[in-house]
């Protein structure tokens, strides 16, 4: 499915469409993060020292929800206030009363529609996958999902709806339904020419997409499929395990990644006792949908390459290639500076799909490394698990 693009390309050159950006879906409430997506755009004409501007909409500030697609925010409404992002170390988001989708505010009936969506689905996760249950960050997932197909799947449905032409030379050829009257107009002639979603007005597949939208649970259904397959063909239940095991097994992993790719970076890291878990837990558990900045095409295309690949190696490698980019920055912090930086990413420039993803296709992580860091982290386990004085339920962060 389209990922929903970064809003309208009009204005000056110098205007900004927000772009569709991912925070706190668990209350379906991200943050419009205003970052230009288009890299001739300098880095002096997007608003704030940071170089990136969050807007949170007021309800008496919402833009009409049609005749905002394809405006730029930044030059079409005034902001009711500003969010410099300035996220705690715990890395807790700023409240954000309405949130801004690819030029579109989203109305307090969508956003309770989408609530009420989100719901039923993680209850239908959770009875499926009895063993696993609920656990936080599902609703991240789920909650992209539902936002990034929930126009696919209603177009796919009125088009299903729609005579095809099959069915009107079918007609043509068969004088039999000609004379039982069906498909007929004045004239014994079929009604129309055939409808075509492509040629009907805007308005009208809009209404028509609602009305598929309230009369049907289609959407439900198909991110529910969608959902179900991460976790039973793509492994994505491990991550969600009691205990988390999976998951912090996965953060010991990234540790030992960044000092062999990072080495300058982990020493710095371990100088300030920044333990990797504090940023990583998130990252891996919601698949980079936690950081607030993070660009909605940036993680699709994230998506994409894990489920062709099939494998988690590509987490990995985005998780270093954010480090990578981040150093410069990082560097120069104190533990309280770093995750500051690492929970809010002020400037979202390095978040871009044309940025972030070649660098990084060009860190060399392999499955087989993978593993074999996993194995010797499971071998230090057991013999630290030897020890006397050795807690024994610290074996809930190795064993999958």
């Amino acid at each position: 499915g389209g990922t929903g693009g970064g809003g309208g390309e009009g204005g000056s050159s110098g205007s900004l469409t927000p772009t569709d950006t991912v925070s706190d879906w668990g209350g379906i409430s991200p943050v419009g993060s205003l970052v230009s997506e288009d890299p001739s755009v300098s880095q002096q004409n997007i608003s704030g020292e940071a170089g990136v501007q969050i807007v949170s909409y007021e309800n008496g500030l919402m833009l009409d929800n049609t005749a905002a697609t394809n405006t730029s925010v930044a030059s079409s409404a005034k902001p009711a206030k500003l969010n410099m992002s300035n996220n705690s170390a715990s890395g807790s988001r700023s409240d954000v009363s309405d949130m801004v989708l690819s030029g579109n505010a989203l109305t307090a009936e969508m956003k309770v529609d989408l609530q009420n969506k989100l719901r039923s689905i993680l209850h239908a996760l959770a009875a499926r996958h009895e063993a696993v249950g609920y656990c936080q960050g599902m609703d991240y997932v789920v909650a992209h999902l539902l936002r990034v197909l929930q126009d696919t799947i209603l177009l796919r449905e009125v088009q299903r709806s729609m005579p095809s032409s099959d069915a009107i030379s079918r007609w043509r050829r068969n004088p039999k339904s000609q004379e039982n009257g069906d498909v007929i107009g004045s004239g014994g002639k079929p009604i129309e020419v055939v409808e075509d979603w492509r040629t009907i007005s805007s308005d009208e597949l809009r209404s028509r997409m609602s009305a598929v939208n309230s009369q049907s649970a289609v959407i439900e259904r198909v991110v529910f499929g969608v959902m179900d397959t991460f976790f039973s063909t793509y492994g994505l239940r491990h991550m969600y395990w009691p205990e988390l095991r999976c998951l912090k097994t996965c953060c010991r992993v990234f540790e030992s990644v960044i000092k062999q790719k990072l080495p300058v970076l982990a020493d710095h890291f371990q100088h300030y006792e920044l333990n990797v878990g504090l940023f990583a837990l998130g990252w891996f558990q919601t698949l980079f949908l936690y950081l607030p900045s993070m660009p909605s095409a940036t993680v699709c295309h994230i998506w994409d390459i894990w489920l062709v690949e099939r494998s988690f190696k590509i987490f990995f490698r985005v998780g270093t290639a954010i480090l990578f980019l981040s150093q410069p920055t990082l560097l120069n912090h104190d533990l309280e500076g770093m995750m500051t930086y690492l929970n809010t990413f002020p400037d979202a420039t390095l978040l871009r799909r044309d940025i972030l993803i070649p660098c990084a296709l060009q860190i060399k992580i392999t499955n087989r490394m993978l593993v074999e860091i996993e194995m010797e982290l499971l071998a230090k386990f057991k013999s630290s698990s030897q020890d006397p004085h050795h807690h024994h339920h610290n074996n809930e962060y190795f064993n999958m």
